[in-house]
């Protein structure tokens, strides 16, 4: 008999006795701060004034606030905004949306002071700003005024942007606004794009010499061509200003017929070499190709990117479309190229691919050395990979060359991918598997000991003494 399904948590909750949730609640509030405050806000929620009140209380200390959040500091801040941010929406908002839209403007207004007192170099800080844009628009959505009224005022939120945040207001306006709202907004820069383009009013240029004015209104229209899915509005734009497009440009035109599934029109911007992107291009050709069940001229395309380059990405866009016998064709030539390639990582993962684990197994212990273990982005999925298919000498050769990577840069903020690399390598070892002919276990962490002895950061994590912030388990 089949086991029913666990009873999920809301199910679990709505059964239990009122007393005993208000009894949780209440020892929660004592001892979270969070939960307590949370509560709090849960008492003003007929009294929408106070509630706003209160969220306004908090986001004039942080504007007040001189404090600087360094690098490590700026994650858990962005992610405070962002939740302040999904409270007003939650809690206020239902309530009273014109009240939450001055809060969210507010907050978009005071981008300044995010930006200035923070290093987001991660971008967690842009994120909030973009977060508190969309909020910003289901706000006004959700208010009496005039539907006239929003078009002016969202772009004039717009074009205040100093910081290149803001654009998740034109980008995602069709949440407020109509599509003929958008069509004539679309107009009314198009309007002012043809005259900066022509008369050059605008004071300052920039290198090329057209006036910078022009190349925001462009970028305006660009993100509003992203909100009505029309690469039209985008290409109109750009040719405003630059009549030849160059590569980059003609990159963007292409990838976004294609994703408005108008693979026809993207075409036209596939034509000529792209020189430096050519690649690029290559891949945005195919794929258009394919859309529109051109598979007998992608094809060719897809199998000359795999073996330029022996990814295992392009090997897969190769083999998608193609029927036996000539599939078996295409997996026999890769396996001849990647015994032939001298990169022994890149080879073995497209052996794996082509389900030859044995040999992709043997082109690592072939060439241990040749592997670089500073390609974390492609290494670790192959150790995953390995493991997969039973293959504990190459898994092994791979955390090696991870290892060393790292040690040997003195990469501290990696210490504890090293320290769980170095814990895995001792598992397969402790399992008695034949490593030969890898240097045997015990020789090689005496070789670690001696060569990085000093280096007592990572020491730390492989004693589990130590354990930093930024040790995320993204290799797990």
């Amino acid at each position: 008999m089949a086991k029913p399904p666990a009873e999920d948590l809301p199910t679990f909750l709505a059964r239990q006795a009122h007393g005993d949730l208000v009894a949780v609640l209440l020892e929660l509030a004592q001892d979270h701060e969070a939960v307590l405050a949370r509560l709090a806000r849960l008492q003003l929620a007929d009294q929408p004034d106070k509630l706003a009140s209160g969220f306004k209380k908090t986001l004039s200390a942080w504007k007040r606030s001189s404090k600087f959040y360094g690098y490590r500091e700026a994650g858990e801040f962005g992610r405070t905004l962002e939740g302040w941010l999904d409270q007003v929406e939650r809690e206020l908002c239902p309530k009273d949306p014109p009240a939450a839209l001055t809060l969210f403007q507010t907050f978009i207004e005071s981008d300044a002071a995010w930006f200035e007192r923070a290093d987001d170099s991660d971008g967690v800080i842009g994120d909030a700003v973009r977060s508190a844009c969309q909020h910003w628009l289901r706000a006004a959505a959700r208010c009496e005024t005039p539907a006239d009224v929003w078009p002016q005022r969202l772009l004039d939120l717009y074009s205040a942007d100093q910081y290149g945040a803001r654009g998740a207001l034109l980008r995602h306006a069709g949440l407020l606004l109509s599509e003929e709202a958008q069509r004539g907004l679309v107009a009314r820069l198009d309007a002012q794009l043809a005259e900066r383009a022509v008369s050059g009013l605008a004071a300052g240029r920039g290198e090329d010499g057209q006036p910078l004015e022009v190349f925001k209104l462009s970028g305006a229209l660009s993100l509003l061509s992203e909100s009505l899915g029309d690469p039209d509005v985008q290409v109109r734009a750009s040719l405003h200003y630059s009549p030849d497009p160059n590569p980059v440009q003609r990159q963007s035109f292409a990838r976004a017929y294609i994703e408005a599934n108008r693979p026809a029109d993207a075409l036209v911007w596939l034509q000529d070499s792209w020189g430096h992107v050519e690649d690029s291009r290559q891949g945005l050709l195919a794929e258009a190709l394919e859309k529109l069940g051109r598979f007998d001229e992608s094809v060719p395309i897809r199998r000359a990117m795999f073996e330029r380059t022996l990814s295992d990405y392009y090997l897969d866009l190769w083999l998608k479309h193609l029927a036996e016998p000539a599939r078996t064709d295409a997996i026999a030539r890769a396996r001849e190229l990647a015994l032939a390639h001298k990169d022994p990582a890149r080879a073995s993962t497209v052996l794996l691919q082509i389900g030859d684990a044995d040999a992709a197994e043997e082109k690592l212990l072939a060439n241990p050395a040749g592997i670089d273990g500073g390609a974390y982005g492609s290494l670790v999925p192959l150790a995953k990979a390995l493991r997969g298919h039973d293959c504990p000498r190459g898994e092994t050769v791979i955390y090696r060359a991870l290892l060393n990577g790292i040690l040997d840069r003195a990469y501290a903020r990696a210490y504890g991918h090293a320290a769980r690399y170095w814990a895995r390598l001792r598992e397969i070892a402790n399992s008695g598997v034949d490593l030969l002919p890898l240097s045997p276990p015990d020789a090689f962490e005496a070789e670690i000991r001696t060569r990085h002895a000093r280096k007592t950061a990572f020491w730390a994590h492989v004693n589990g003494t130590r354990r930093d912030r930024h040790d995320v388990e993204d290799d797990e």
